[in-house]
């Protein structure tokens, strides 16, 4: 794809944010689309331009003159705007956003001559049975709720157009059809999204509450068929789906399914979701358990957090990829493994109060970890070259992560020396648990980790950010990478 002015809506959710850093990157100049613009600019590109608008609205929000600049300047539109929670009654909650703003960005993109890059779901298959293929669309199908639903008649707008626009010689449509997308890094926001970390946050809070009670340990029963599976895909593998598909040729009116090649069994997921607890927290059970046993109280406040999700653990369709691996070829992106969901279960759960964490995860998930960080991994690197052609690097810092003791390094001439516990040196960095697990498996830089606003700098400021960037590599390079 050659440098283009490009349209991003929808650019500061979960894949939207690397997807805008990602295009920056290219050289490519972004304008992003959303109704709450972020606070801090300067976490922007200096390429990049945020406006605040609104899909839903005559001109996206926008007033003319700015719509306008749009409609005469953009190339490229990545239309990732949607309604995605459960929590509308029908179809016509979802409608000005799923609808009506796809309406408006084909409006847009029409009228500036710009390629259409759509962001649909692969549960526009809505209860279909069996192989959906990525050709596939009406098939008589019912929907679960009313997000698949506004999903499905954004996406069937969209097929209306595409004949005409076609014998027009007008500019192209791609559809894209994520899977349950994933977070890798996932927050505390993370529960408001589709997937797991809902469930994950509500055994999580029945087990405080059973803690603070003094109560004795429940496993939590939740309905669903252990013999079926879920398409998960992380979000940083869509993106990277989006950028390479849509720079790819002859594209125009072709669909997209953008999940793992397999998917992830019930099964498993219940084993990764209790080896994360560290005992058996839940368990997946069929109705016909509740009948002989009824639900506990917990069990009950469970069921009607987790209702809206509760048909997917029993899906029994197969996703088609044959579009996609023509593109990305058919080794691209196997199914999800244990350690990869474990990790972003780990986090998850290690971004709670660390006070809560104590009461409900054992001392391994996420202590352990850290501590065996200081006390195996890093003294098998005493007196070896940390970073090859470094000899320079000479310092002594302290390391604060909440709720645990300080440790304090020394590095002689770029050879990692000793690591002790306490506060010495000219400098120290403080950071929370969450945020030291990233850096540590390579997946956040300490850079990254300063913008942010996640790793505070106490002492000799340069000196801190000097060792800091020089110690980057190593993260890259020698990862931690023990399970939780």
């Amino acid at each position: 794809m050659s440098l283009q002015r490009i349209l991003v809506t929808g650019g500061t959710g979960v894949v939207g944010r690397p997807l805008v850093a990602a295009l920056c990157a290219a050289g490519n100049e972004v304008v992003v689309l959303c109704r709450r613009p972020p606070k801090d600019k300067g976490s922007l590109s200096p390429n990049c331009t945020c406006l605040s608008g609104d899909v839903s609205q005559a001109l996206l929000g926008l007033d003319a003159d700015t719509y306008r600049d749009l409609s005469t300047s953009v190339d490229t539109i990545f239309h990732l705007a949607a309604r995605t929670d459960f929590k509308g009654a029908s179809v016509a909650d979802y409608e000005a956003i799923n609808i009506n703003g796809v309406k408006n960005i084909h409006a847009l993109a029409a009228i500036a001559g710009a390629h259409l890059h759509h962001i649909s779901t692969a549960f526009v298959c809505g209860d279909h049975a069996g192989v959906f293929h990525e050709q596939d669309f009406d098939l008589g199908q019912s929907f679960r709720n009313g997000y698949e639903e506004s999903k499905f008649r954004g996406e069937q707008f969209l097929r209306s157009q595409m004949a005409r626009r076609r014998a027009a010689g007008d500019p192209a449509v791609t559809i894209y059809r994520p899977s349950i997308i994933l977070e890798r890094q996932p927050s505390q926001a993370s529960l408001n999204t589709f997937g797991p970390f809902i469930f994950l946050d509500g055994v999580f809070r029945i087990l405080l509450a059973a803690s603070r009670k003094n109560q004795g340990e429940e496993t939590v029963r939740v309905r669903g068929d252990v013999t079926c599976s879920l398409p998960f895909i992380f979000d940083d593998n869509v993106v990277e789906a989006l950028l390479r598909i849509s720079a790819s040729p002859d594209i125009h009116g072709r669909t997209f399914h953008l999940l793992s090649a397999q998917p992830c069994p019930n099964r498993m997921l219940e084993d990764v979701f209790n080896v994360a607890f560290g005992r058996e927290a839940a368990r997946l059970v069929d109705a016909h358990a509740f009948q002989q046993q009824p639900a506990t109280a917990a069990e009950k406040i469970m069921a009607r957090k987790t209702a809206m999700y509760d048909p997917y653990l029993d899906l029994n369709v197969r996703f088609d990829r044959t579009r996609l691996e023509a593109i990305l070829g058919s080794a691209w992106r196997p199914a999800i493994s244990e350690e990869e969901l474990l990790t972003a279960f780990g986090l998850y759960l290690a971004g709670k109060k660390e006070e809560d964490v104590a009461r409900v995860l054992p001392p391994f998930a996420p202590r352990q970890v850290i501590e065996e960080y200081f006390d195996t991994f890093l003294p098998a690197f005493y007196g070896q070259q940390l970073i090859k052609g470094l000899a320079s690097l000479s310092c002594q810092f302290w390391l604060e992560i909440a709720s645990f003791a300080s440790r304090t390094l020394r590095i002689d001439q770029g050879r990692l020396i000793d690591i002790s516990t306490g506060h010495q040196g000219d400098f120290g960095y403080r950071v929370q648990p969450s945020t030291f697990l990233k850096v540590i498996r390579g997946s956040l830089s300490p850079q990254q980790g300063f913008f942010q606003g996640n790793i505070n700098i106490e002492g000799n400021t340069m000196e801190a950010l000097r060792t800091a960037t020089a110690l980057e590599e190593f993260f890259r390079t020698c990862p931690y990478s023990a399970s939780l």
